[in-house]
């Protein structure tokens, strides 16, 4: 009984499958014969209008269109008499089609005569008709042609498998019988698609504008039966193991590959899904020694057909899927390669990285941008993107190789491949101009993970944060050699293809020429390095003069050619080729001084890029100077210490070299850019670097000079402190005078920035964290002349200074927080001054107060508070006389509420005489010139008097 039940329920399911399949083919022919009909309609039509235009009435006679002989105007004709200016239309002819015609919808079809159109016109009807206007697709035939067959195509997928499933369940069939079946289902459902598409004419591909533009019957039947296909052999393989791993691997890698070349019949939806399933193929195969030569072949084989296609059928989105599939399937092999096998993973992985990078770059973009017009040579993005990114994912794959151990002459010959393949993409093809660059940065990128062996010396003489960098490289002879040939090609092809294509845009001229240059300089630098740890070498000095020979010859080349009317090519390279034999002579220096930096070389670079750019009016040159500056700003955002050992010396010593060559150059980089073209995005930089580097030359300085030579001491004593505060202060000052001079938005933020800065530092470290009564730090100095001068008198003059420098050229809040804080470091100074008086060095919170100190206080307070009303009075300062109440004020409570309750007798008597002098004087003060009224004018009699 439950076998009959079975084969009812299967009958069941092909009726079910077969009658919507019947239903929909039956609309099908239906909507054919409707289409037939219109058709046939339009073309009688046509035949009617052809025939009334070849019986019309003959033209208007020669006679009426002939000149006639000028009369006197007479009288005008009445209006009802007045003859039509135009030609009298016919009658519209009868047509004499046998048979009967239906009649016309109310909307003309294409070809149909309006019924306004002059009989006599030569012209043939149809003429300048509009095209018809496609009807919108209504909910009802989007549910009826679209979506219907699309959840059919899934649920006769799903429906597959799930008979499948249950005859596993039930235990009708055996395994064999099974897997017979669900490849007979497959072939019957491809075989049904091919059928139903030789039979079917509704669907046209060339039609579809996109993926799923079309719901074709053909396409889905044929993509129900791939995945039957696909669960038919998976269960063969992983199920019942009835094959093994390689002929499954073969059948499923075959069978996506086949539907994804159904798609050119079927269409784009099939190719999706015979993708997506050739991707899938590899990781459905179980293996007990898994190997990743034959995964990686496949794939080469299965992305080049998959690009080939995408050419075949100019499918952009195909090509771009086959890209990421091949990127996903390297993001695997690399987690193969810090496994246990890494030996065969390793070489496998940077094959096919090399082998996907090359039919990306063919077919992406050799193939089909090669004859790019120069001057529309712009950047792609396709054709940069897809060997760039294997080209990225190949460094990740070296550094890998380093980490497990696979470093060897193999290393170095697959490294040199995969440069060797992105900078001939690069070269040939103008729009993968990036391409080029990603090669020179893989260069630098190698030279940077090149295995190292740590020299004795290398950690004690660096600091923490370039340690890692200076580790010289295994094989130095190698590695040498690699470093010279690898960067000099990148080099010779930037500049052959400029030499080549002089029209190029901008945009990729730029690309070509910082390859070419920066690729060189990079390599020299991480070289110099690693090599001697940054030490004096007049080997890399000669290494670097003969890089700067290198690059002023081709400078010199492109200046030749750059004659009248050259194209701008010409002069770009001219000036970045200068600029980068003036970077090469700033290296060479770096490299045979002693305490030279690399920040130093890069400032000088910009320096004569922002010269050559002046003289050979390269105005993109400036941007060179720009972009050295941001280098240069990273590198000290990253590291501030320039220098590691600047020596014991006061003032002159290796710091000046560090922080003020940088601050020179930048300074005058910036001032001459500024006077000849104004300032720019580049003239803004330099000036923020100038200010950057002067403001850490002087902090370092001072560090420096206070700590005996220590720049990077772990202490900071209260004078140090002070002149920090001075120094922030005396930035804001200048800055703000040149700001009010100039009106430059650097200078303006930068006076600014310095301002808040001298605040914050103000507020929480003078009053606090610096205060040597919190800290318990001693003050340096005798008990007048000491610390407590430069730490609080002076910065406080200089807030002072500062808030006359920026009234009416700043904010008034930032006016009145200047001399509010110059009032409170005064304040401070005052009372620790006092302190310093009582107790010595040593001021902190934990000693003990004496009554005369304690009293003390209060006078010093008192007379504070009057000092700063007289000067209120004499200035007109509204800060002034309120920090004056606020001290008399807090004078007199502390007075009473603590001084005067351990006072008895006489002296509590004369402390409230005379404190109440005090006040009253101050209120008399206030009283006739503060606020100071006219008295009321008095009263005459006689004013009111007659005369």
């Amino acid at each position: 009984m439950d076998e009959f039940f079975a084969l009812l329920g299967f009958a069941v399911f092909i009726i079910a499958v077969t009658g919507p399949i019947a239903f929909f083919l039956t609309l099908g022919t239906r909507s054919r014969l409707r289409e037939a009909e219109e058709k046939l309609q339009r073309l009688n039509l046509r035949v009617v209008a052809l025939e009334s235009a070849s019986t019309a009435v003959s033209p208007r006679p020669i006679a009426q269109t002939q000149p006639k002989p000028v009369e006197k105007p007479t009288e005008a004709p009445v209006a009802s008499e007045r003859e039509p200016a135009a030609v009298p239309l016919a009658e519209p002819a009868t047509p004499s089609v046998s048979g009967p015609v239906s009649a016309p919808s109310p909307d003309p079809l294409p070809g149909a005569p309006p019924e306004t159109a002059p009989v006599g016109a030569p012209e043939s009807p149809t003429v300048g008709a509009a095209p018809p206007r496609k009807p919108g697709r209504s909910l009802e035939e989007s549910f009826g042609t679209r979506w219907t067959v699309w959840v059919g195509g899934l649920a006769l997928g799903l429906g597959a498998l799930l008979l499948v499933r249950y005859s596993i369940e039930a235990g009708y069939f055996g395994p064999a019988a099974r897997v017979a079946f669900g490849l007979l289902l497959a072939i019957v459902l491809v075989a049904g698609g091919e059928y139903l598409r030789r039979k079917e004419t509704a669907w046209k591909p060339a039609e579809a504008t996109g993926v799923f533009a079309v719901a074709s019957i053909p396409a889905i039947l044929t993509a129900a039966g791939t995945v039957a296909a696909f669960g038919a052999i998976y269960a063969a393989h992983a199920v019942y193991g009835f094959i093994g791993a390689g002929p499954a691997f073969i059948a499923l890698g075959g069978t996506g590959i086949a539907c994804m070349f159904a798609s050119a019949l079927h269409g784009p939806a099939l190719a999706g899904v015979g993708l997506v399933g050739a991707f899938l193929a590899p990781m459905l195969v179980d293996s007990d020694n898994p190997s990743p030569w034959p995964v990686v072949l496949y794939l080469a084989v299965l992305t080049a057909a998959a690009y080939g296609l995408a050419r075949l059928r100019i499918w952009l989105w195909l090509a771009i899927s086959a890209a990421a599939g091949a990127a996903l399937w390297s993001l695997l092999l690399l987690y193969g390669i810090l496994g246990e096998d890494a030996a065969h993973f390793f070489p496998a992985t940077m094959l096919h990285l090399i082998a996907q990078a090359a039919l990306a770059g063919y077919f992406l973009g050799i193939q089909p941008l090669r004859g790019t017009p120069e001057e529309d040579a712009l950047p792609e993005p396709f054709s940069t993107l897809g060997p760039s990114i294997f080209g990225i994912l190949s460094i990740f794959a070296l550094n890998s190789g380093v980490f497990t151990g696979q470093f060897g002459t193999g290393w170095v010959a697959l490294a040199a491949v995969m440069i060797g393949l992105l900078a001939i993409i690069g070269f040939l093809v103008a729009p993968a101009s990036v391409v080029l660059a990603v090669a020179g940065f893989m260069v630098v990128a190698v030279a940077r993970m090149w295995p190292g062996v740590i020299t004795p010396d290398a950690r004690a003489q660096l600091p923490d944060f370039a340690s890692d960098y200076f580790l010289g490289p295994l094989n130095p002879g190698l590695f040498t050699g690699f470093m010279i040939i690898a960067s000099l090609a990148i080099f010779c092809l930037g500049a052959w293809r400029l030499l080549l294509a002089r029209a190029l845009p901008n945009i990729t001229q730029s690309i070509y020429s910082a390859a070419a240059a920066l690729t060189p300089l990079a390599v020299l630098i991480l070289a110099w390095l690693r090599m001697t740890q940054a030490t004096t070498s007049y080997s890399f000095a000669a290494a670097a003069a003969a890089l700067a020979l290198v690059f002023v010859a081709a400078a010199a080349k492109f200046r030749d050619l750059d004659g009248e009317g050259a194209p701008p090519a010409l002069k770009l390279a001219t000036g970045v080729f200068a600029s980068a034999a003036i970077a090469a002579l700033a290296l060479g220096f770096t490299f045979a001084l002693d305490g030279g930096v690399l920040t130093v070389a890069l400032a000088l670079a910009a320096l004569g890029a922002a010269y050559v750019a002046i003289t050979l009016d390269i105005p993109a040159l400036r941007w060179c100077v720009a972009g050295l500056g941001l280098v240069v700003a990273a590198r000290l955002a990253w590291e501030p210490r320039v220098i590691a050992n600047p020596g014991t010396t006061p003032i002159f010593n290796w710091l000046l070299y560090g922080y003020g060559v940088p601050a020179l150059a930048f300074g005058y980089a910036a001032r001459l850019m500024r006077r000849n073209g104004g300032e720019d995005t580049p003239v803004q930089i330099a000036q923020a670097l100038t200010i950057l580097f002067s403001a850490f030359l002087v902090f370092f300085e001072i560090r420096h000079f206070i700590n005996n030579g220590d720049a990077f001491a772990a202490t900071s004593a209260t004078i140090e402190q002070g002149l920090f505060a001075v120094a922030s202060f005396a930035f804001a000052i200048v800055l703000t005078k040149l700001d009010a001079s100039r009106n430059t938005i650097v200078f303006r933020a930068a006076s600014l920035c310095f301002g808040l800065l001298s605040f914050a530092y103000t507020l929480v470290g003078l009053c606090f964290v610096g205060n040597p009564y919190f800290s318990f730090k001693g003050v340096e100095g005798g008990p007048i002349v000491n610390a407590l001068l430069i730490a609080y008198l002076l910065p406080a003059v200089l807030a002072f200074v500062l808030s006359i420098v920026a009234n009416g050229v700043r904010p008034a809040w930032y006016v009145t927080t200047a001399r509010v804080l110059a009032i409170l470091l005064v304040f401070l100074y005052l009372t620790l001054e006092t302190r310093r008086l009582f107790q010595g060095p040593k001021i902190g919170l934990l000693l003990n107060t004496s009554g005369a100190e304690f009293y003390s206080y209060s006078a010093v307070w008192l007379a504070f508070g009057v000092a700063l009303l007289a000067w209120g009075l004499l200035r007109h300062s509204r800060e002034a006389r309120l920090a004056s109440a606020v001290f008399v004020a807090v004078s007199v409570l502390k007075v009473f509420l603590f001084d005067l309750a351990g006072l008895e007798g006489i002296l509590r008597a004369l402390s409230f005489i005379g404190l109440g002098a005090v006040l009253i004087g101050i209120g008399l003060v206030y009283q006739k010139l503060v606020f100071a009224r006219p008295a009321p004018a008095e009263e005459n009699p006689q004013a009111d008097a007659p005369a």
